[in-house]
């Protein structure tokens, strides 16, 4: 996920994301909601949850952008 989420906790990644997915900006949801699963701090719960999000995310609009999803 790079350096540009670096600095964030997996909550507040998380946030973020459910901001973005809210906002229709779907790609920045599951790169967030990646990030968030990925963040050091990211709980069992936050984890499944984000994956869970990506899977919902990409089954209802039919999304898959194999660019974002490389890590």
């Amino acid at each position: 996920m790079g350096h540009f989420h670096m600095g964030y906790t997996a909550e507040q990644l998380f946030q973020m994301a459910q901001e973005s997915r809210r906002n229709r900006r779907f790609g920045d949801a599951i790169n967030l909601f990646r990030a968030a699963s990925a963040a050091p701090d990211a709980t069992e719960d936050i984890r499944r949850t984000c994956l869970a999000s990506i899977n919902l995310i990409q089954e209802i609009n039919g999304f898959v952008n194999t660019d974002l999803m490389n890590p």
